[in-house]
């Protein structure tokens, strides 16, 4: 009888869980409205989280390398908020300073893009349309692929043209007050994040201890010191490169009065936040823009970031962000495509440093279980796969099934003999 209720029981529980994902399928998109809902009103702590990881590095050089050395009972107790107000004054600084340069003339050049673009585009295209004839007369040959960039470009002027609509106005509006508000928030709660952040980590551990298993925890930690390690050195050596970068284009710039400077700096700049592709990325688009203007100011432009890419890559880059994340080139490569095309731009700035520290667990985790293995791994890890002769020279020393022993003794005998054979002949 008990048995029977059991069932019965289960049953029942299966049929309401059926219904439970029925009824989650069929309300699918007001569930993930509401999701993204909480996730939008998370955003400002996102952010927030983001500028109080940066900003904690100049808040702890104040704190602990330059006000520490006072030693006055008084002076210590104002430390921190003494730290934390020169941070984010160090900081509102040199945003007020760019801003005050950069902004306007930014505006500027956007504005004169956006009122010349159509001109630029159809100058662009009545080229095409003479190159075109020009190949279709000297060599006879089908132009269609032409004709279907031609259309492309026509597709373009339309929507420049359509800039100037009303509710495309209206929603550019609130997608920028909607920015801001983010990242004024986000600013404001940075300040309570830095200036509490022992607090706020203490409760955070007292969580973990909790309500996690306290045999996870010794692992936890060291997964967020290797994470901080190659996360926060990659990131603050990598937006200090590209500053470094976009005020190197703006004077390069500058001296051979190429048009658009501030605007073409700032996407050089940004873009090489990104590893491997940010110069494509910035450079490819702002090269075109140059090209549709004049193709000399195009050229240019292309042998000047030339230049200044090789002067970072080879002097600047391995100076200010380092070698501290630990991956050859193959595996930089890999974090940068699987990365991007999951998580797109964002994926790409924070791919490489987020799988040097996956990259790093994982090589101590390999480590010590080849350790624990012994000889025997270390035997393994030195066999030659392609050639089969040093197993004969190895596999004695490799404690493995009779079964697997033989297999591999008649594979190597088979294997000597066919040599021995081919020497004959």
């Amino acid at each position: 009888m008990k048995k029977q209720f059991n069932k019965m029981a289960g049953i029942l529980v299966c049929i309401f869980f059926g219904f439970v994902l029925l009824f989650i399928m069929n309300r699918i998109d007001y569930i993930w409205g509401a999701i993204s809902t909480f996730l939008g009103v998370l955003t400002p702590f996102v952010y927030a989280f983001g500028i109080a990881y940066i900003l904690n590095f100049p808040f702890r050089f104040f704190e602990k390398k330059v006000f520490s050395k006072i030693k006055a009972k008084w002076f210590q107790k104002v430390n921190r908020p003494l730290s934390l107000a020169l941070t984010y004054l160090l900081f509102f600084g040199l945003l007020a300073f760019f801003v005050s340069i950069l902004i306007p003339q930014l505006f500027e050049n956007i504005s004169k893009l956006v009122t010349n673009i159509p001109s630029y585009i159809k100058t662009l295209k009545e080229g095409f349309n003479a190159f075109q004839t020009w190949v279709a007369e000297r060599f006879s040959i089908d132009i269609s692929f032409f004709n279907g960039m031609n259309n492309g470009l026509a597709d373009m002027i339309k929507s420049l043209a359509d800039l100037g609509n009303l509710s495309n106005v209206y929603g550019a509006a609130v997608s920028t007050a909607g920015f801001f508000y983010n990242w004024v928030m986000a600013f404001i709660i940075s300040i309570y994040m830095l200036g509490s952040k022992e607090f706020l980590f203490k409760q955070l551990k007292k969580l973990g201890a909790a309500f996690l298993p306290t045999k996870w925890m010794p692992t936890i930690y060291e997964i967020i010191n290797v994470s901080d390690d190659k996360c926060g050195k990659f990131l603050v050596g990598k937006v200090l490169d590209s500053t470094i970068i976009g005020i190197m284009v703006f004077i390069c710039m500058s001296i051979l009065q190429l048009p658009y400077t501030p605007l073409i700096s700032v996407i050089v700049a940004i873009c090489n936040l990104v590893p491997f592709f940010g110069p494509f990325i910035g450079g490819i688009p702002s090269a075109f823009l140059l090209f549709m203007i004049s193709p000399l100011y195009s050229l240019e432009f292309i042998v000047m970031i030339f230049v200044i890419q090789q002067i970072d890559g080879n002097i600047i880059g391995p100076k200010v962000v380092g070698s501290q994340v630990g991956l050859i080139g193959f595996w930089s490569l890999f974090s940068v495509l699987v990365f991007g095309g999951i998580f797109g731009i964002t994926g790409m700035i924070l791919g490489t440093p987020i799988f040097a520290a996956i990259y790093t667990l994982v090589g101590r985790k390999t480590k010590s279980r080849i350790s624990m293995k012994g000889e025997n791994a270390e035997n393994v890890i030195k066999m030659d796969v392609v050639k089969s002769r040093n197993v004969t020279n190895i596999k004695a020393k490799v404690s493995i099934s009779p079964r697997i022993k033989n297999h591999i003794t008649a594979d190597v005998d088979d294997k000597a003999e066919a040599d021995n054979s081919a020497e004959d002949e």
